[in-house]
């Protein structure tokens, strides 16, 4: 996965050129993420429908565009088989619904079975059952957004004693605040066991 330049804001030329030029670069399969919010550009539909017809080894993107409307346009453009990733988790099931292949999850690290379950019952034909997925993880995915990612997900996963919980600045975990009410979250999600009141 290659991710758009940051900081600099190059033209769509200039993206063009820069995935064209790591696509010939090597020979695996590539997916490009786009995630404007982080970046501060956004690679444009006619930009990657040019990297998708030129470069055989660009097989498909991370988009994490808000803007629904665009991502229905990159299968438009790029070709039904052209690989679609949700990187937003609220757009994981509106997407599969237009022909997305899936997600790349920062949930899924936290429950990946239920992530798993979302997109095999979509695949399976049980779009009811995908549906309520959808729905029920929705209250988890906003508390691991509650501040920057990986942060949240990580003091998840630190309460869940799966890793012991470190980042490198600038990034930091979550406040002491945002901590309660992620593990509010988890034990409301039986992730996590209750913690006994404290009693005077």
């Amino acid at each position: 996965m290659v991710i758009v330049p940051y900081y600099n804001r190059p033209s769509q030329a200039a993206l063009y050129k820069h995935f064209k030029a790591v696509a010939e670069a090597v020979d695996i399969p590539i997916i490009v993420y786009n995630i404007p919010g982080r970046t501060a550009v956004n690679l444009e539909v006619k930009t990657l429908a040019r990297l998708a017809e030129d470069c055989p080894n660009i097989i498909g993107v991370k988009e994490s565009n808000k803007d629904f409307e665009h991502v229905n346009r990159v299968l438009w453009h790029c070709g039904r088989d052209f690989l679609l990733f949700s990187g937003i988790e609220l757009l994981c099931y509106p997407m599969l619904a237009i022909g997305g292949a899936g997600s790349i999850s920062a949930t899924a690290n936290v429950v990946p079975h239920k992530v798993a379950e979302l997109h095999d019952a979509w695949f399976e034909g049980d779009i009811k059952r995908a549906q309520d997925l959808h729905f029920e993880l929705m209250e988890l995915n906003d508390v691991l957004f509650i501040e920057t990612n990986p942060g949240p997900v990580k003091a998840a996963l630190g309460m869940m004693g799966k890793i012991t919980p470190k980042l490198r600045l600038p990034l930091d975990l979550p406040s002491e605040e945002h901590q309660r009410q992620i593990r509010r979250t988890l034990v409301k999600y039986g992730l996590l066991a209750e913690e006994p009141s404290k009693t005077a």
